[in-house]
């Protein structure tokens, strides 16, 4: 089944290459996938061209059913390692960089404590893409800025500050917190979230004059270029308080915050080992925050 996952990420993906990266398989497994798919069915169902990929008029037809069939699959395992309970199975996360590299490393070790035969897997994207494994059952739940719209259930976990990270020799550090009033007239580094990113989204239609110099897809990129001196940038709190030496970081008045919640279709889908998970999910985000 998994070649109709594969099938159905290209299509959200508009890319082959992108699709590989999102599943965590090679450009050319992806598209041997698809090829597979189409002799067993016995019709070419995608296109590709300069714009992207397309479905053909067949592929058109035959989608719909292809989805149903991969969330049938989906629910087939799901319910199998619930009947299994907590012995046997997998979570499977979407994330982006930010919860990836500070959140989920301390839930996933806890978690492995009560329970070592459950096996994890990640896949990393920008909200959309993030979306579409939902979408597409490829992943159990993921993680998304509750401040966007979405079509799915969710489930909100915490709220995270944006801080203003700054070279340590930089004027404005004379203000704290900072004035976004002053804070936005420097050249910007711009964490790139994707399509989609609320909060930044509203950031950059209230300062439509943004000094934006970089866009950068990569939280800690964008700290190593803050402390070369590039320019000033906002990040999630639970990133830049890991700003290495040379970075300063600040409050800003008024300050930016976002929601970070988890998203699924329908929490009646989600395997017994999700359900777990999110509750020591909770557990560990209580225990930071009360620390």
């Amino acid at each position: 089944m998994v070649s109709y996952q594969a099938l159905l990420q290209v299509l959200e993906s508009n890319s082959f290459s992108l699709a590989a990266k999102t599943l965590g398989y090679t450009q050319s497994a992806v598209s041997q996938m698809i090829k597979s798919l189409e002799s067993e069915l016995g019709v070419t169902l995608l296109v590709r061209s300069r714009t992207g990929v397309a479905l053909t008029r067949e592929g058109e037809a035959m989608l719909p059913y292809i989805r149903d069939v991969a969330r049938a699959h989906q629910a087939l395992a799901d319910q199998a390692a619930s009947l299994r309970g907590l012995e046997q199975g997998i979570v499977r996360i979407g994330s982006f960089n930010s919860v990836s590299s500070s959140l989920l490393p301390r839930a996933i070790q806890r978690f492995k404590q009560l329970h070592p035969a459950i096996r994890f897997e990640l896949h990393q994207g920008l909200y959309q893409e993030l979306e579409g494994l939902v979408r597409g059952g490829v992943v159990d739940f993921s993680f998304t800025d509750l401040c966007r719209p979405t079509e799915f259930a969710s489930r909100k976990l915490f709220e995270d500050a944006y801080l203003a990270v700054l070279p340590v020799d930089h004027p404005l550090l004379r203000f704290d917190p900072i004035p976004r009033a002053d804070f936005v007239r420097e050249p910007f580094i711009l964490l790139d979230e994707g399509r989609g990113g609320a909060t930044l989204g509203a950031f950059l239609s209230e300062h439509p004059d943004l000094d934006v110099q970089y866009r950068v897809g990569d939280d800690y990129s964008v700290l190593n270029m803050v402390q070369n001196r590039l320019g000033v940038a906002v990040l999630p709190e639970m990133v830049a308080r890991h700003a290495p030496s040379g970075v300063a970081v600040r409050q800003l008045l008024p300050p930016l915050r976002r929601e970070v919640g988890v998203s699924y279709r329908k929490e009646t889908e989600l395997s017994a080992a999700a359900r777990a998970f999110l509750d020591v999910l909770d557990e560990v985000i209580a225990d930071s925050q009360n620390s």
